[in-house]
């Protein structure tokens, strides 16, 4: 019965509510969140609007829309009945106002028609001074020769050539730039009446709601909604000084909106939340192992037995029939605004503009300085070059995305920075120097005698022996690490015996690398260091390894 009250009661005040008045408020869009895939856009409009029920239009150009992520706020005296996304015919426009255009370009028709007729005038004075000139100078008939003319004739002559090429160049000049301004008006004038011709029987988007307001009076609306085609990626520049004292980390957004909506002077902010749009939580189901069924029947069903009924296979689970949490707006919500530890949303200081183009904006997020463990890095076997490489730790979430590195104010590379939680190491690499040298070079190659008596054995022995040299010449200390390796036998065939490595290496099979050693090594200026390895590979007699 209750219930039923509160029915009656609704219809009752439905019906005591005056007519629904209609209208669209034009908005625009005030903020934006951007997220890795698409925007969250804020519009603001104001309107008066009536006492009574209302129903308001809020027409928005974004070519893709998520209705369900469309809400909306109204600051006034009232009730909000509904929000929703709506697609509706596009309101007819008046029949005078395409007339209007018509005549507005008839107009100006006529005047440029005019303006040529000027045109042509003044080029026929033109070319009448022009002819004027040319009889002047051709060669008179004696009949009709006359005496030459005096100083004064001539003055006045000269003069009234002069003063008339002025005027006509002049004049020529203004009707140039009437008749550019006429062109250019016309065509902004053809483009309206272009669309409102062509815009008549389509369809406009738009935010609808409906609001019982208890009196007249203005308000503000608010309203937000998630728009595709817009997306950011992070760009990173690291700017190391030769002091070597610290990295300088700047993020980037690199922006592309192709929303459909041009954002003009909005609040920007960048965020890496990615917003729930129907995710379900994973689910596991049970791991089960079986074997092939030729090879199980092999296994379970002796030569001869009457073969078994095979059991009927389960039923899978119907997605549809399976009860599904509704998806509330409310989770939504809370899950954009929930800081995770891989979430960070950055507020831009300034109100921006971006086009709805197919074009990129770079936009600064932050800029940081971060101590760097600086070290030389060498692999002798692979290259006999150097490289200054720096060790970072990152004090934040930083993403997935392209690092151009620059060193002492010029540009050394790009690389690609890996997604890195806070505390996570990264490296760089910032070039390759020659003033710490390092050199690899072959100290013995050769197989051993392997007979016996008149009998040769059928295993070879080669003795190999390698010295690594390394030197700074540089006028300050400097760390190096150094990488090689020995190699690593997969086979009894291949046999790696004697192996001797002076100085012993800090770490072997670095990095989980069987056969590779790590050396960290510590050069004052002017030093020089060896590092030698030592070893024999013992193989059949008419084979050569593969990978040596």
């Amino acid at each position: 019965m209750k219930k039923l009250g509160l029915v009656v009661l609704f219809f009752l005040v439905c019906e005591a509510t005056p007519a629904v008045a209609e209208q669209i408020v034009p908005s625009q869009i005030s903020r934006v969140t951007l997220f890795s895939s698409r925007a969250l856009i804020g519009r603001q409009a104001t309107a008066t609007v009536p006492q009574g029920l209302n129903e308001i239009w809020l027409e928005i150009e974004s070519f893709s829309v998520d209705p369900d992520s469309v809400t909306a706020r109204v600051f006034g005296e009232g009730e909000i009945y509904s929000v929703q996304f709506k697609e509706v015919p596009r309101p007819e426009f008046p029949q005078e106002n395409i007339k209007a255009l018509e005549q507005q370009i008839e107009q100006l028709k006529k005047s440029r028609r005019r303006l040529f007729d000027q045109k042509h005038t003044l080029q026929k004075n033109e070319a009448f001074l022009n002819a004027f000139i040319e009889f002047s100078q051709t060669q008179i008939p004696k009949e009709i020769q006359t005496r030459f003319p005096s100083t004064e004739d001539l003055n006045q002559t000269l003069s009234f050539l002069g003063s008339n090429y002025r005027k006509l160049s002049e004049e020529g000049q203004s009707i140039d730039a009437s008749l550019a301004a006429i062109e250019k008006e016309i065509g902004v004038l053809e483009k309206e009446l272009s669309a409102l011709r062509g815009t008549t029987q389509k369809k406009v988007r738009v935010i609808e709601i409906l609001f019982n307001s208890r009196k007249s009076q203005p308000i503000r609306i608010e309203t937000q909604y998630l728009a595709q085609k817009a997306e950011w990626k992070p760009l990173y520049k690291v700017s190391v000084p030769t002091t070597l004292s610290e990295i300088d980390l700047t993020m980037f957004a690199k922006i592309r909106q192709k929303t459909g909506e041009d954002w003009k002077q909005v609040a920007l902010s960048i965020s890496n939340v990615i917003p729930l749009s129907g995710v379900r939580l994973p689910s596991l189901s049970s791991w089960l192992l079986d074997m092939p069924r030729a090879a199980r029947d092999a296994v379970i069903r002796p030569e001869g037995l009457a073969e078994r009924k095979a059991a009927p296979a389960m039923e899978p689970l119907d997605e549809e029939a399976a009860p599904e949490a509704p998806a509330e707006e409310a989770v939504f919500i809370q899950a954009r605004k929930h800081q995770r530890p891989l979430s960070f949303e950055y507020a831009l200081p300034q109100p921006l503009n971006i086009e709805s183009r197919d074009k990129e904006t770079i936009l600064p997020l932050f800029s940081k300085q971060l101590p760097g463990d600086f070290y030389y890095f060498a692999v002798p076997k692979q290259s006999a070059l150097t490289f200054l490489v720096t060790r970072v730790k990152a004090d934040e979430e930083l993403l997935d995305g392209p690092l151009n590195v620059y060193f002492g104010g010029q540009y050394v590379g790009k690389t690609h920075l890996e997604e890195k939680r806070a505390g996570e190491e990264f490296y760089l690499n910032l070039g390759a120097d020659r003033e710490v040298m390092v050199k690899r070079e072959t100290l013995k190659d050769k197989v051993k005698e392997t007979f016996l008596g008149t009998i040769e054995r059928n295993t070879v022995i080669r003795e190999l022996a390698y010295k690594i040299t390394v030197e700074n010449i540089k006028d300050q200390p400097v760390m190096l690490q150094i990488l090689d390796n020995i190699p690593v036998s997969k086979t009894d065939r291949i046999g790696v015996e004697d192996v001797k490595i002076i100085p012993e290496p800090v770490k072997r099979n670095y990095l989980d690398q069987e056969g590779v050693m790590l050396w960290e090594l510590k050069l004052d200026p002017g030093a020089k260091k060896e590092i030698k390895l030592e070893f024999a590979l013992s193989y059949p007699k008419g084979f050569s390894p593969l990978g040596f």
